[in-house]
């Protein structure tokens, strides 16, 4: 500090500074009384160097704060990506099988749009085209056979030859060889059913005779018919005559019963009639035995005769009871036969009506035969109709297939020769004299790098996209080029994604892809302009504060620090 005469407080005058400076203290109090500001104060003169460094300190801090609060810095936003031209990059890939047969471009070559590329060897083409035109034919021609065939306008002879023409496998040559036959069949049965004259005009010899087979086989079951008649007419007439004779040795025997009844009662009753007289002389006899008037010889006589005569009597009548009973049996018997001949020409009659039903009916019965079969046949016919047309429609299908299959193999052919889609540069080729592509794997045989001008895609992570916006100005390094030596290439956003992009094998996290229009497309170095290159890494700073100060950015970090002294524990 300086005193109003111009010298520096503890100092003489002459620069020299004193040892000590007496301030006019008052005299000192008794250390009792004194309190403790009321001590004595010896101030000695900073030294030059001190003085100069604490205002160099405070020159120097007032010069940063002023300095930081005017002074602008640049807040960015770093993505990396690389330069893709606005054009994609065309992969040339193959349209068709084929063979690479010449190359007539190499890496690196400037093409323009329809330029000639790569020539494919057709030989190959050409023969499965010439196979698939042979598929096709087989496949209309069969197919031409099956609409013939269930059109029924075809002939025995005429399917043997067309199924010997067009290799008609075994089992469809069984089903349509039977097919004819149901329909000739049915054909021969509707002419029987209505044997019109100019009907049968339209049978083969074949069909005829099968018609005449026909008749035939009906002709024979109505004579047959006629036969079983006649047959069961003279079984009852042989039956007729049985039960006539029957009846008259039944009539004879029930005489002869009557007979034999009546001479039975004759004979007992003359028989009776002799026993009671012999038994009267007996009693009238026996008193005179007691009298002496007659021998007892002859009364023992008289009752022998009585005893025989009982005893006559007693046969006389077993006799007449078996007589009586065999011809009663006789006559049961004979019963018999009538009742069984009866019913035999019961039957008879009831199979005589039938065979007569028979006979009127048989060409109703051979009218229902015939539709029956000609209903089974149609139904067969329709079974074997739906295979056919099962045939048809799989043909239909492989035709269509074969169809694109041909204009496949005439696409291939007119992509015999491979040209430019594009005007650009050619890298990454890989075809070569004999290569076979695949185009099933997706093999791209060369790449164009279209001429367009070049952007660069970068992307953005999810903490940074919510400064960035589009018409933002860019710093593009190339990786390629050391900023330091070459600099950089000023962009801007022109483009941000909607929605974030999930990792990948490549980046770890979640990004928001970004297009950045690019000021120049080349760098200079030396005066010499070095054009940039598609696929070449970048390091884009995205500029999203341009007028921030420094001590804007202090204060911030000063603001982060202490927020984050509130989160320790």
């Amino acid at each position: 500090m300086t005193s109003s005469n111009g010298n520096t407080p503890g100092t003489n005058g002459n620069g020299k500074a004193n040892k000590k400076i007496s301030l006019g203290i008052p005299k000192p109090k008794p250390q009792s009384e004194l309190s403790k500001f009321e001590q004595k104060v010896i101030l000695k003169q900073t030294p030059v160097w001190s003085r100069a460094a604490a205002w160099t300190i405070v020159g120097v801090s007032g010069f940063s704060i002023l300095w930081a609060s005017v002074a602008r810095i640049e807040q960015v936003v770093n993505a990396r990506g690389q330069l893709e031209p606005v054009g994609r990059v065309q992969e040339v890939r193959p349209p068709v099988n084929g063979v690479v047969k010449e190359v007539l471009v190499q890496d690196g070559e400037k093409v323009v749009q329809g330029q000639e590329l790569i020539i494919f060897d057709t030989s190959t083409s050409e023969a499965e085209l010439a196979a698939l035109q042979n598929i096709l034919a087989s496949l209309t021609q069969e197919n031409q056979f099956y609409r013939t065939l269930l059109n029924n306008s075809l002939s025995t002879v005429e399917l043997e030859r067309e199924i010997a023409e067009l290799d008609i496998p075994p089992e469809i040559a069984s089903l349509a060889r039977h097919l004819i036959e149901l329909d000739n069949e049915n054909k021969v049965l509707n002419f029987y059913l209505y044997p019109e004259a100019e009907l049968e005009t339209g049978l083969t010899p074949t069909d005829q005779a099968r018609l005449n087979a026909i008749r035939s086989e009906y002709d024979s079951r109505r004579e047959a018919s006629d036969l079983e008649k006649q047959k069961l007419e003279k079984q009852l007439a042989q039956n007729e005559l049985q039960l006539a004779d029957t009846q008259a040795k039944l009539a004879t025997d029930q005489q002869v019963l009557a007979e034999i009844k009546e001479r039975n009662e004759t004979a007992i009753v003359a028989a009776e009639e002799s026993l009671s007289i012999d038994q009267g002389i007996v009693r009238d006899i026996e008193p005179l035995v007691d009298e002496g008037a007659l021998a007892r010889l002859q009364l023992e006589q008289q009752r022998q005769r009585v005893n025989d005569r009982s005893r006559e009597l007693i046969q006389q009548r077993a006799n007449g009871n078996v007589e009586y009973n065999n011809q009663q049996q006789q006559v049961q018997t004979r019963l018999a036969e009538i009742d069984q001949l009866l019913q035999e020409q019961q039957r008879l009659q009831l199979n005589i009506n039938q065979a007569q039903a028979e006979l009127n009916n048989v060409t109703a019965l051979r009218d229902r035969d015939i539709r029956q079969q000609i209903a089974t046949n149609t139904q067969r016919k329709a079974e074997i109709e739906s295979q056919l047309m099962k045939l048809v429609v799989e043909n239909d299908k492989r035709i269509a297939e074969t169809t694109s299959q041909i204009s496949r193999a005439e696409q291939t052919l007119t992509y015999q020769v491979l040209r430019a889609p594009v005007a650009g540069t050619v890298f990454d080729l890989q075809a070569f004299p004999g290569f076979v592509p695949q185009p099933s794997q997706a093999e791209s045989l060369l790449k164009i790098v279209p001429d367009d001008h070049l952007i660069a895609k970068v992307y953005i992570s999810n903490k940074d996209i919510g400064f960035v916006q589009e018409n933002m100005n860019t710093d593009v390094r190339i990786d390629s080029f050391p900023y330091s030596e070459f600099g950089d290439i000023k962009g801007e956003v022109i483009w941000i994604g909607s929605d974030a992009l999930p990792p990948d094998q490549f980046n770890q996290f979640y990004r928001f892809p970004a297009i950045i229009k690019l000021d120049a497309q080349y760098l200079t170095i030396n005066s010499r302009d070095i054009q940039l290159q598609s696929g070449m890494s970048v390091s884009v700073n995205i500029k999203i504060r341009e007028n921030r100060t420094v001590l804007s950015l202090l204060t911030e970090l000063f603001t982060e620090k202490t927020e984050s002294l509130k989160k320790v524990r």
